[in-house]
């Protein structure tokens, strides 16, 4: 098939590509509502109390006095979070690596606050109900839901709290400050409808899909450096506390596979064995991501050295796919973005 034939046909045919990210683009925004709802409601509850006890600390209030409604109210929301996230891991590789996507990707999962990556952030203002202002202060997933319903951050936490009610106070465990959890909650919908209409708007082609390959496959080594820091291992990180950072890495993985799987026909009608050759690689990485994960799951504690043996090994199997990706996209003629 010609070169030119290859772009008329491929909105067709990657239409499966935008299918994928409108599913779960659609069960994200179910659960970041749910997130939203819940912190609403946590939110009124406290300033009831602020109005009926002004004297009061609310939170220790409504803990003493109605803990077994919050603790079922935080961990609906925290459910609603992990939900929210593994969706949104699912397409992580389309929407980071597509160009006219990826704004959102650093909105919502990736960006560092401002003062930490002045270059790379996103400007935004997160305005909280009692007058304080957060100027680009980084992702919402991670730098701010996350830590304010798992406690980890000081300036977005409450106070401690059994939640579980085995008489110790875990990492997890603690109230929400309720100016933040409304303000980064709403925030998170907002984001995510925004990144839903840009879903909706975008049509899949060669050149957006070959970019997004080449430019998430090489990021392997990042994130197990972000899971060597996190709780799991060093505990160095705030984030990354609700689940393990394998989970990213898997997703952003599968999501990239599930481009391939589009993609792949064509590159085989320019070249079977290079098909074949990035059929493999894809499998290979799934396949040891999946075991690392799997051996996490059962109890292994990896220790900061294993954890950066596996990222180099994760990084150059990336790398090599990601090589045997860009001869696919050389043979085909496509002129991909830097």
């Amino acid at each position: 098939m010609a070169v030119s034939s290859l772009a008329q046909e491929s909105s067709t045919d990657l239409a499966g590509i935008k299918d994928y990210l409108i599913v779960h683009g659609s069960q994200m925004q179910t659960s970041t509502e749910a997130i939203q709802a819940d912190a609403q409601a946590y939110f009124d509850r406290i300033q009831h109390v602020l109005a009926e006890h002004p004297d009061e600390n609310p939170y220790e209030h409504l803990w003493d006095e109605h803990s077994d409604e919050l603790v079922a109210l935080l961990l609906r929301a925290k459910q609603s979070w992990i939900l929210a996230h593994n969706d949104y891991e699912l397409v992580e590789g389309i929407v980071a690596g597509v160009p006219s996507l990826a704004y959102y990707d650093t909105w919502i999962d990736a960006g560092a606050s401002c003062e930490e990556a002045p270059d790379e952030c996103v400007e935004w203002t997160l305005e909280l109900n009692d007058g304080r202002v957060y100027d680009s202060p980084g992702n919402l997933f991670h730098n701010l839901l996350e830590t304010t319903l798992w406690g980890t951050v000081e300036a977005y936490t409450a106070m401690a709290a059994d939640l579980d009610g085995d008489g110790q106070i875990e990492l997890g465990e603690a109230l929400p400050e309720a100016n933040m959890f409304v303000a980064a909650s709403a925030a998170m919908n907002q984001a995510t409808t925004e990144m839903n209409q840009a879903i909706a708007g975008w049509e899949p082609n060669l050149e957006d899909t070959f970019t997004a390959l080449l430019a998430m496959l090489p990021t392997m080594g990042e994130y197990f450096e972000e899971w060597k820091l996190s709780s799991f291992i060093i505990g160095e990180d705030p984030r990354f506390v609700a689940q393990t950072r394998l989970v990213d890495i898997k997703g952003i993985a599968t999501s990239l596979d599930v481009i391939y799987s589009y993609v792949g026909v064509r590159v085989a009608e320019q070249d079977a064995a290079l098909d074949e050759q990035i059929a493999t690689g894809f499998d290979e990485l799934l396949d040891f991501l999946d075991q690392v994960y799997a051996q996490e799951q059962v109890g292994v504690a990896f220790s900061p050295e294993e954890a950066d043996f596996l990222g180099t090994e994760a990084q150059d199997m990336a790398q090599s796919l990601a090589a045997l990706v860009a001869q696919a996209a050389a043979a085909m003629a496509l002129e991909l973005q830097p």
